[in-house]
């Protein structure tokens, strides 16, 4: 692989690199309010509720 090529792909790989990291700390902090919610009493989930969104 030439220099060039190798220099090409690895810049082509960068926003790929950059859009993992962005969807996992999405994906962490959207987890995080979730267990944070967990354990607020106010907030837990009622499967009632859950399954009346869903339409069942």
């Amino acid at each position: 692989m030439s220099l060039s090529t190798r220099h090409e792909a690895e810049t082509l790989g960068r926003p790929r690199r950059a859009w993992r990291l962005v969807g996992f700390l999405a994906l962490t902090a959207v987890l995080a309010l979730a267990f944070l919610g967990h354990l607020s009493p106010d907030m837990k989930l009622q499967w009632e509720n859950l399954m009346a969104l869903c339409g069942f």
